[in-house]
């Protein structure tokens, strides 16, 4: 195995056992035993314990950009929140363990999590401010219009990962589109 191979795979390994249970969890030992390793292995790839985190939150931090970059990109539709939404329902359908790390992050996250997480936010805010500025020019109070979709879509998506039998994906769209109708009046029109 490639050292690039057994990195991902310590880190996959390690993600597994966050998810499951929790950042407490994720001991040297247990990711060791787990990935069939030898415990110095991990010291060698990621220096100490945090170190693995760290280099976990970045890797799936990327994948979660990535993956809403991809989504928000491509042809314009009417309503670009709610084109951002329908394709970010895509990207957690696709990698649920990406991004339930950062919608619902684990007991005993490492602050390097809050600070990804708080970024991340921040970014998505700033997108759903120009796109719906692009959309509304004359929108009154653009950054709260941003902060209400994106809180009601963080927990639209929550609700797909804790109950995807109910939160269907057409359940969690009609509704999302409800709730865009009703912040955003031109798209009655």
């Amino acid at each position: 195995m490639t050292a690039d191979a057994r990195r991902q795979q310590i880190l996959d390994t390690a993600h597994a056992i966050i998810t499951a249970e929790g950042f407490h969890a994720a001991t040297p030992n247990r990711i060791a035993d787990a990935a069939g390793i030898n415990r110095s292995l991990l010291y060698q790839q990621f220096g100490d314990p945090a170190g693995l985190f760290i280099a976990l939150i970045d890797r799936e931090a990327a994948r979660a950009a990535a993956q809403f970059a991809q989504a928000v990109g491509g042809a314009v539709d009417e309503n670009p929140a709610l084109r951002a939404f329908d394709t970010v329902l895509e990207a957690v359908d696709a990698h649920p363990a990406t991004w339930r790390l950062f919608l619902f992050p684990p007991q005993g996250a490492p602050p390097e999590l809050y600070e990804r997480l708080a970024h991340a936010q921040a970014v998505v805010r700033e997108y759903f401010v120009t796109k719906l500025l692009q959309f509304d020019p004359e929108m009154q109070d653009p950054e709260y219009t941003a902060r209400v979709l994106q809180a009601a879509s963080r927990e639209l998506l929550q609700l797909r990962l804790t109950e995807p039998e109910t939160a269907t994906r057409e359940r969690l769209r009609a509704m999302a589109r409800r709730l865009g109708s009703e912040l955003l009046p031109r798209a009655r029109s």
